[in-house]
């Protein structure tokens, strides 16, 4: 080791001397000669040009159609609601009209400006031509629609949906109180004919499997009109309960329900517009500058401290 001695003190004014001179030689370069400020506004610039770009982006423009659909969609539900309100204030004042005779023959016209008017039709069932369409469930338990046509006091025939019976029923020789013979008169409402939707199955007259209620086809069949009503069925649970179990049908109530979902879908379809919209202008917001993240930086670091 070297004492510490005059020797030594002579190494270390060697040593400080050739630091001060590198010291004194040194010179910035020209990174360093930027200030913190100007760098901060470098990085601001390319936070902003990836901004723009981001905005005018395929994925932008994907993601701006979604709130213009919704929006779309939802102010066609909001149309399709108010047709709905003015049809059921229609339907519902043709449903508590007197009823009245129905016309020895009817057009397309008449049925599209009638539909649910309650009328009156006297006649005689043609059960040899009765149809079973199904199967139809009520109330959980599986059974038939019966359509029978009814021969009036002309000749004409027309289509009655006479109601729903159950499954055991099936065979006419286990309902006798569903097939008399003499002259009725039924009150039913006036009805257009059904659509099929795309998951019923074709009917096969020949073998007499109907799924749906084909008043063309059927008519044909019976040689009747084209023309279907619905046979209205008395309100009461006590003959409700002795019908099902005598195989009579059990036909359409007096008060039809109708649906209208418009107004759930046009909630579903604004909320859906409002969340995307949203969405979408909270992740094409504005970066903030530099300045104020450090700003906030030292908002949250003085809450702690």
């Amino acid at each position: 080791m070297l004492a510490r001695g005059k020797p030594f003190q002579a190494v270390l004014r060697r040593f400080a001397g050739g630091r001060s001179r590198c010291a004194a030689n040194w010179q910035p370069t020209g990174f360093q000669r930027r200030s913190y400020a100007q760098r901060l506004d470098e990085d601001d610039s390319v936070l902003e040009a990836e901004w723009k770009r981001q905005l005018l982006s395929w994925k932008t423009l994907g993601l701006f159609t979604i709130p213009v659909i919704a929006f779309g969609l939802g102010t066609w539900q909001a149309q399709r609601l108010k047709w709905k309100m003015e049809l059921l204030d229609d339907v519902n004042d043709r449903m508590h009209r007197p009823p009245i005779p129905l016309p020895l023959r009817v057009s397309a016209d008449e049925i599209t400006r009638n539909e649910f008017r309650r009328v009156l039709v006297h006649g005689v069932f043609d059960h040899a031509a009765e149809v079973l369409v199904g199967p139809r469930a009520m109330e959980g338990e599986p059974g038939f629609i019966v359509v029978t046509p009814l021969v009036r006091e002309d000749g004409s025939r027309v289509l009655v949906n006479r109601g729903w019976i159950r499954r055991e029923l099936k065979d006419p020789k286990t309902r006798p109180e569903s097939q008399l013979d003499e002259p009725v008169t039924v009150v039913a409402f006036v009805r257009r004919a059904p659509r099929d939707n795309a998951f019923t199955p074709t009917s096969d007259p020949q073998s007499s499997e109907w799924f749906s209620i084909d008043v063309p086809r059927m008519a044909a069949r019976a040689n009747a009109q084209e023309v279907l009503l619905d046979a209205i069925h008395p309100e009461s649970v006590t003959s409700v309960l002795h019908d099902a179990r005598n195989g009579i049908p059990i036909g359409t109530p007096l008060q039809v329900d109708i649906r209208n979902n418009h107004l759930q879908y046009l909630i579903t379809w604004y909320g859906l517009g409002v969340f995307t919209s949203a969405m979408l202008i909270y992740s094409l917001r504005k970066p903030l500058t530099a300045a104020a993240r450090i700003r906030r930086m030292r908002d949250r670091a003085g809450r702690f401290l």
